[in-house]
C-alpha cells in the first residue's frame, strides 16, 4: 500500500537547486550540486504491454550508422539523413517518455539502495497530470492485430481523491503527488500502470532520479562512484551527462528538411517530407474566414505502415513562417518519437 504524504516541503531543496533556462537544461530537471550525472536511455518498443523486445539506442545506431554522441536524442540515431539498407529494428513506437522500463528500474534500484544511508526512507514525486482516474486507457496490441489500438478498463484510480486535491509538490512548470517509503516503492506503479516516479530521492539526499514527462531518458545525479557504476553496468544503457546540458536539440539534417518543407508550404500550400522512417504530407487549410490559413494538417505514414493525422491551429496575423517551423519539426520527430 502506497503511503501518500502531505509533507510537500521535503521537495523544497529540489526547487532551490533547479536551474532556470528558457530552453531547458539538465539541471532544470534534476537538481544541480551533485558531483556527477548520467542519462539512462529508455529503450524503444517497450510500453510494458506489447510483446516486442526492447530495442536499445545502440542497436538503432548500428542500423542507421549514426554515432551515439553524449548529447544524442533518439532521433539523432533513429532518423538518419540517408536511408539504411535494412528495415528499422524497432516498430510501433519510440522510447517511452517520462518513465523507466521495469527492467531498468529494478536494476537502478539495486544500484541506488547501496548508495544511501536511508534506503528505507525515500521520497517519490509522481506527476499530478496522469489521468488514471479516466474510465479507460488505450492499449496497443500486437500479434494478429499488430499496431492496432483498443481500449481496456483502467480500473480504480490508485490515487485517492483527497491526495489529488493536495497539497502538491510545486516545481517550475510541474505539480506532483508525493509519497514515501523504502526504495523499492519506486516500482509501486509499474505492474498495472507502467509508470515509475518522475522524481525520487533518499532522505539523506545522496542522489536524485528525474524522469521528466517529455524526455526519453532519465537523469541520475549522485556521487562520482555511483555514476561510474551505473555507466559501467552493461544491463543499463547510459550516456554521460553534465550540469547545464541542453535538454533539446534538432539535428542539422532535420532542420534542413523542415526549412525546405516550410518554403514549399509558403509557395504551394503543401509539402512532402520523405524519411527513412516514414513520410509526412503537410497541407495548409484555409476555412475561408480570413486572409490567413487556419490550420496545418499533417498526415503521417510510418515505416511500419502505421498511419496518423494531426492538426495544428495557426494564429491569425502572426508570422506564418515562424509558426510552421516548430509545427513541422514536431511532426517530423513524431515519426520516431511517437
Amino acid at each position: 500500500m502506497v503511503r501518500w504524504s502531505r509533507a510537500v516541503g521535503e521537495a523544497d531543496w529540489i526547487r532551490e537547486r533547479l536551474a532556470t533556462h528558457p530552453r531547458g537544461v539538465s539541471t532544470s530537471v534534476v537538481p544541480g550540486g551533485f558531483p556527477a550525472y548520467v542519462r539512462l536511455l529508455h529503450p524503444a518498443a517497450d510500453d510494458g504491454r506489447t510483446r516486442q523486445a526492447p530495442v536499445r539506442w545502440t542497436q538503432v545506431a548500428a542500423w542507421s550508422g549514426m554515432p551515439l554522441r553524449p548529447d544524442a536524442e533518439f532521433h539523432s540515431v533513429a532518423l538518419p539523413p540517408g536511408r539504411p539498407p535494412e528495415p528499422a529494428p524497432w516498430s510501433l513506437q519510440g522510447p517511452r517518455l517520462g518513465s523507466l522500463s521495469a527492467d531498468d528500474a529494478g536494476q537502478l534500484v539495486a544500484h541506488l539502495s547501496g548508495a544511501t544511508s536511508t534506503p528505507e526512507r525515500c521520497w517519490f514525486c509522481l506527476w499530478a497530470g496522469y489521468g488514471w482516474e479516466s474510465p479507460a486507457r488505450l492499449v496497443a496490441t500486437t500479434g494478429d492485430g499488430a499496431g492496432a489500438v483498443r481500449t481496456a478498463p483502467a480500473g480504480d484510480d490508485p490515487v485517492p481523491a483527497e491526495v489529488r486535491r493536495g497539497p502538491l509538490v510545486r516545481l517550475p512548470g510541474r505539480e506532483y503527488l508525493l509519497y514515501e517509503g523504502p526504495i523499492t516503492e519506486a516500482l509501486a506503479f509499474l505492474d498495472h500502470w507502467q509508470q515509475t516516479p518522475n522524481l525520487w530521492w533518499p532522505d539523506d539526499r545522496a542522489w536524485c532520479v528525474a524522469s521528466e514527462i517529455d524526455l526519453a531518458w532519465t537523469y541520475v545525479g549522485g556521487r562520482t562512484a555511483l555514476i561510474e557504476r551505473l555507466g559501467a553496468d552493461p544491463r543499463l544503457e547510459t550516456l554521460r551527462a553534465w550540469p547545464g546540458q541542453p535538454l533539446w536539440q534538432v539535428e542539422p539534417w532535420v532542420r534542413r528538411w523542415v526549412e525546405g518543407g516550410v518554403e514549399e508550404l509558403l509557395s504551394a500550400g503543401d509539402c512532402v517530407i520523405d524519411t527513412a522512417c516514414g513520410t509526412l504530407r503537410a497541407v495548409l487549410v484555409d476555412e475561408g474566414r480570413g486572409p490567413d490559413p487556419r490550420w496545418l494538417r499533417v498526415s503521417r505514414t510510418g515505416g511500419d505502415g502505421s498511419w496518423g493525422e494531426s492538426r495544428s491551429r495557426l494564429r491569425a496575423g502572426a508570422d506564418l513562417r515562424e509558426q510552421l517551423g516548430p509545427c513541422l519539426t514536431m511532426a517530423v520527430l513524431s515519426l520516431v518519437d511517437g
